[in-house]
């Protein structure tokens, strides 16, 4: 199969700098979702990379060979639901969405023999409004989830190449899935609870490196490694050491998505790091108390914003007083 047409589902900082390649290479291929205001915006606004307003198509044609999945893991129900005219038969989907679990969940929906697994890593990518910018572009990681790697990812690998997205196509997916994991849980959480940029946390001796908000991060990532073991993946703490040969290329100002979040008095991802992560400890009878204090820490910021509703631990909406 040929990849011509490409759907991107989530026009935010990994959707837009993945948008922005495929649409240099070939505008006329790529489309990105949008509907009712989302998309009244974006016809008023533009969508802009880098500066650059880019002319994209909303929609286009129905069914298309492959979707990019990129939104926030709480956007995803919707997601799923706004793609169906998207999904024909033969379309493949690949979620860049962080955490270990939204293959199985689009794939309840259409098919999991759709989906590789897949990842990007190594993206600063900063994202307000309708605007995205960026020093490093990335690397999107993915491959069959048993290392079984044939004509579906192949037409990816080829699609990509064609149109210049840095990608490498993985024999062990599954290891490298928990190994962004394993990054998201500790710096995203740790660089969002404390709305640090990404230079408190970098191992280069920079001016502005925290050894305390590093060793944060280190702990509760220490802790998705013994989950991970637990869950049969081989991750270690020399993959930790590994990590800091990414990030201590990134651009020192920049800061995570979840930190974005915080700062812009967005909803997080916390559900799929800190609370997952508990319910992981508990399943397996292991303690993760970094990951605990993480989630309670996050919920509480997200309940500060202006004008939010208090939320109870299982996300049920609680009635405002008065």
């Amino acid at each position: 199969m040929i990849i011509n047409s490409v759907l991107i589902a989530g026009a935010g900082a990994i959707g837009l700098v993945v948008a922005e390649t495929i649409y240099n290479a070939d505008p006329h291929c790529i489309s990105i979702l949008a509907q009712g205001e989302r998309l009244e915006r974006y016809r008023n606004k533009g969508l802009t990379v880098n500066g650059r307003r880019l002319e994209f198509r909303f929609g286009g044609e129905k069914p298309v060979d492959l979707i990019i999945v990129a939104s926030k893991f709480h956007h995803l129900g919707e997601i799923i639901k706004d793609i169906r005219p998207y999904v024909g038969k033969d379309t493949r989907i690949l979620s860049l969405l962080n955490g270990i679990s939204s293959e199985d969940i689009i794939g309840r929906a259409y098919g999991r023999d759709r989906l590789p697994l897949a990842m990007i890593i190594g993206t600063d990518a900063f994202h307000s409004g309708e605007e995205t910018s960026y020093h490093q572009k990335g690397i999107i990681n993915f491959g069959d989830a048993e290392g079984k790697n044939g004509e579906r990812e192949n037409s990816i690998a080829a699609f990509f190449t064609r149109t210049g997205v840095p990608f490498v196509l993985q024999p062990d997916m599954k290891r490298l899935l928990w190994y962004k994991y394993m990054i998201n849980v500790g710096v995203n959480q740790t660089t969002a609870a404390l709305r640090l940029p990404y230079g408190a946390i970098q191992r280069t001796g920079g001016p502005g490196e925290i050894e305390e908000a590093r060793l944060l991060a280190e702990k509760a990532m220490k802790e998705v490694i013994i989950i991970a073991n637990a869950e049969g993946i081989d991750l270690n703490e020399g993959d930790i050491d590994h990590w800091y040969k990414t990030v201590n290329t990134l651009n020192p100002s920049g800061y995570t998505s979840m930190a974005q979040d915080v700062l812009a008095g967005r909803k997080t991802e916390v559900e799929m790091f800190g609370l997952a992560m508990t319910e992981l400890g508990k399943k397996h009878r292991i303690p993760v108390p970094v990951n605990e204090t993480l989630y309670l820490q996050l919920r509480t910021i997200e309940q500060t914003y202006p004008g939010a509703y208090p939320i109870t631990l299982a996300g049920t909406k609680k009635t405002r007083p008065g």
